[in-house]
């Protein structure tokens, strides 16, 4: 069957966005299954069981700084990239998996309501677990302002699932069958890699714009040493949240665009 559906109206603005609703809802009910739960309770829990095994090693008196570091690390890099990969990567695949494809191709803007919707799901999955994660985490990590804090990482959690769910839905749609991979390369290469090189390249990285709130927020600027503030951007906060807006825009349009046009196999439809 061929995935053109030329002839057909496009859909509005709102029977779009309608669409798109239902594929995330219809995408968090297939979350709430045993093994994914499982996966959830780990990555919630585990950020809680490293800050209380490095209070215990630090016999109690760890950094607050220190532990406020760990936290971005362990929760809005680490947690939300795991449970992006888990829950963005098989947005074509399952179709194509299920043989749903087809129905999906034909449907007025089935393409980006599938795509929309898939990447509105993983947000809200993967800020959920970070989220719960987060107060966890704080319940047993020595920071100063424990609610002060817990404010700040609930903001970078939203703009980094955002921005790396995004991210991810290009490896998604580009190659199906190996987007976990593709994407973990991408992860490596955009996010860790060209995030932490002091150059125009870094502009682009959701990486950078977290780090820089982080440091923002925290009043870190005046503490971090000359050579540290290579890897930060001191421009203001809502600059870093309009980047990673404007990233969000332009990596889900091309997505969309990408989807669009693309042409599966039939041997890629069983």
């Amino acid at each position: 069957m061929s995935d053109s559906t030329a002839g057909i109206r496009e859909p509005s603005r709102f029977a779009l966005l309608a669409s798109a609703w239902t594929v995330a809802a219809f995408q968090l009910r297939r979350l709430l299954t045993r093994p994914r739960l499982g996966l959830a309770a780990i990555g919630a829990v585990f950020p809680a069981a490293v800050m209380l095994a490095a209070g215990r090693a630090a016999r109690g008196r760890l950094d607050p700084d220190l532990s406020v570091a760990m936290l971005y690390a362990l929760i809005p890099e680490a947690v939300c990239m795991l449970g992006l990969l888990v829950t963005m990567c098989p947005a074509v695949a399952d179709e194509l998996e299920r043989g749903t494809w087809p129905h999906v191709a034909v449907r007025p803007g089935g393409r980006r309501a599938l795509l929309l919707g898939t990447w509105l799901a993983a947000v809200i999955w993967t800020s959920a677990v970070a989220i719960l994660a987060t107060g966890l985490a704080l319940s047993v990590a020595n920071v100063t302002d424990p609610f002060a804090v817990a404010r700040i990482l609930v903001a970078l959690v939203l703009l980094s699932c955002a921005g790396r769910a995004a991210l991810f839905a290009l490896p998604a749609v580009v190659m199906p069958k190996r987007a976990l991979v593709a994407s973990v390369g991408v992860a490596l290469v955009v996010e860790v890699l060209a995030g932490v090189i002091p150059a125009v390249v870094n502009q682009a990285t959701v990486s950078l714009r977290l780090r820089s709130l982080l440091v923002d927020w925290m009043r870190w600027k005046q503490k971090l040493p000359t050579e540290m503030q290579l890897f930060i951007d001191p421009q203001p906060a809502w600059v870093h949240v309009l980047a990673v807006a404007v990233v969000v825009t332009v990596l889900l349009t091309a997505a969309v665009l990408i989807l669009e046009r693309r042409q599966f196999p039939p041997s890629e439809e069983i």
